[in-house]
């Protein structure tokens, strides 16, 4: 846990990594990930990291026909249709926000595709925190998960207290007695925290005064969508691996009070 104004890690030296589906669905969540954890895939990106190939953005085909792609639209809906009144919805909200439509269709994907991930994360963490409390229940280290979903927060008022400015985040929150792990995501990126429990509920204007434990950078294009860690921090190549440490981030902060 560190606030802001600590003094960062110089390390600029940024290594690029690939993310690895690797993880079962959650047992409390009910979400299709029938996409994740195809064999060949796997070994096409084991592969590349023998070949050094790491050190640069790298594609994910799983995720391109869950957001970049059009889906089938359902058999009894006329295709034609339902395209064109998608088509002209979208084009509507690109006006009254004053962007172009490429621009909106953009956005779309992005705000999905971190939805995606966040989701991702949250099914592995919640794997760990089921076997975890196997010894933590009853225990001030027992552990708690949960997942919000789409909440748009205010951000600006003016002076007459009318809405300017909001922003709408993706979470889940995995929390013990005295801290909470945050995972958060937002436009371009998943910020994860970790946070004294009493200020969890304040939303993005209380996790802004802290710095996050990690950022991943996410990139969106027509092949799919790709991550990579910020600066490097930690050194993983994996969701799972990024789980596992966020995970032991937060037992470890929590026996530290204890």
């Amino acid at each position: 846990m560190q606030k802001k104004g600590d003094k960062e890690d110089p390390n600029k030296n940024r290594k690029f990594l690939d993310r690895q589906p690797n993880s079962a669905p959650s047992a409390q969540r009910q979400v299709d990930r029938g996409n994740y954890g195809q064999q060949s895939a796997y070994e096409q990106q084991q592969a590349a990291l023998a070949r050094g190939d790491s050190g640069r953005w790298q594609q994910d085909t799983h995720m391109q026909q869950q957001f970049v792609l059009p889906q089938a639209p359902p058999t009894d809906i006329p295709p034609s249709w339902m395209d064109q009144l998608k088509k002209d919805s979208m084009q509507f909200l690109a006006d009254q926000k004053g962007v172009q439509f490429g621009d909106m269709a953009e956005e779309t994907a992005y705000r999905t595709g971190i939805a995606v991930l966040v989701d991702k994360m949250y099914g592995l963490l919640q794997k760990y925190t089921a076997e975890f409390n196997r010894v933590a229940a009853g225990t001030d280290l027992y552990i708690s998960g949960t997942i919000s979903g789409d909440v748009t927060e205010v951000t600006r008022f003016n002076r007459m207290r009318e809405v300017e400015e909001t922003a709408t985040y993706f979470r889940c929150r995995f929390t013990t007695r005295h801290f909470a792990l945050v995972v958060r995501g937002h436009s371009d990126k998943v910020d994860c925290y970790l946070l004294p429990v009493n200020v969890v509920l304040g939303g993005s204007q209380f996790e802004n005064s802290y710095n996050p434990l990690c950022v991943v950078q996410v990139k969106i294009s027509d092949q799919g969508m790709m991550w990579r860690m910020k600066d490097s921090e930690p050194p993983i190549e994996t969701l799972e691996q990024l789980s596992m440490w966020l995970f032991g981030k937060l037992v470890e902060e929590t026996k530290a009070c204890l």
